[in-house]
């Protein structure tokens, strides 16, 4: 019963799965059994084929491929419910299945289960939704955006003429990739425009975990030119130092987190989501950002867990409190 619910809203109002359709439910050796099995139940009463596949679990930086038998199914998949901790999004057989027209709706569940299932089940999340349209719609119309933090955060950057996204966990469209829970509002900065310095006081990944001290970056022109801090920043380097690729260290998008239910943690998941939390991407970037960056094995995470935001000028964010002068509640 605990995951029922569970099931039936990711299958019926995320991924928006029809009769007959084949649709893949993707766990791996950490999953939570008897989520994907909700999962898999809630596809067969919705009237399509459904199939589990569980697979072995892949480290964030493991930059292989998937086995034969999991880039089948991927590849064969209308739909994918991914419930893993591999990073298969990345990996070749799901951007095949994706320029083919498969949806993917995705979500990682160990550690972060009560948010997983109340992050969709116990709040208001058509509401949400309507609040992140209504912020995407102010930065559609915003040149220039800066985040100022009170530990050192000052960077700025051109939103103009990127399109943005709102991050809801729904897949309706051929070829649509979506997160869930939501909600977050996301954009890909103009890249030669992004320059100053992101103080990160949240979690990072790879490594999933709230950072010991705080990380600096420098960033001129949309890529990371240092990184210092204690260990937690050694090791985000080395992370990105190891798949030896330039993208790897350009800024790829930003977010804002929009959940009043997530709470920081050592979960990227859910700390990202954290109602008024910047998250800034770097590496792989998906093509409906229409930037720059393009593919990277690897994707990287951080968080900023308080900031003000501003769009040209006027306060949008600050200390995690929507600016009310916007008449966005």
């Amino acid at each position: 019963m605990r995951w029922s619910k569970f099931g039936q809203i990711v299958v019926q109002k995320l991924a928006k799965v029809r009769p007959n359709e084949n649709v893949l439910v993707l766990a791996d050796t950490w999953t939570d059994v008897d989520a994907a099995k909700s999962c898999l139940s809630a596809v067969v009463n919705a009237g399509a084929k459904g199939n589990l596949l569980f697979i072995e679990k892949l480290s964030h930086t493991d930059t292989s491929e998937l086995n034969t038998v999991a880039a089948g199914a991927i590849k064969g998949a209308d739909v994918i419910i991914g419930l893993c901790e591999t990073m298969f999004i990345e990996k070749e057989a799901t951007r095949i299945a994706r320029k083919n027209g498969t949806r993917i709706t995705s979500t990682m569940i160990r550690g972060q289960e009560e948010f997983v299932i109340n992050g969709i089940v116990e709040v208001d999340y058509p509401a949400l939704i309507i609040q992140g349209k209504k912020i995407a719609e102010l930065w559609r119309k915003t040149d220039i955006c800066r985040i100022t933090s009170e530990i050192g955060t000052d960077i700025s950057f051109s939103l103009k003429d990127r399109p943005v996204d709102i991050g809801d966990g729904v897949v309706d469209k051929p070829g649509q990739l979506d997160f869930f829970p939501g909600v977050d509002v996301n954009i890909a900065p103009v890249e030669d425009t992004i320059n100053g310095i992101v103080v990160v006081d949240g979690a990072i990944d790879p490594g999933s975990k709230l950072v010991d001290q705080p990380i600096t970056l420098k960033i001129e022109k949309g890529i990371i030119k240092s990184i210092e801090g204690g260990m937690d920043a050694v090791n985000f380097k080395a992370a990105l130092e190891s798949v030896k690729h330039p993208a790897a260290f350009a800024m790829c998008h930003f977010t804002l987190g929009l959940n009043p239910i997530a709470r920081p943690g050592n979960i990227m998941g859910e700390t990202e989501h954290v109602y008024g939390a910047v998250t800034f991407g770097f590496g792989d970037q998906d093509p409906a950002f229409k930037g720059s960056v393009g593919e990277c094995p690897i994707h990287a995470d951080v968080v900023l867990l308080s900031t003000t935001i501003t769009l040209d000028g006027k306060v949008l964010f600050s200390k995690n409190k929507i600016n009310p002068e916007w008449g966005i509640r």
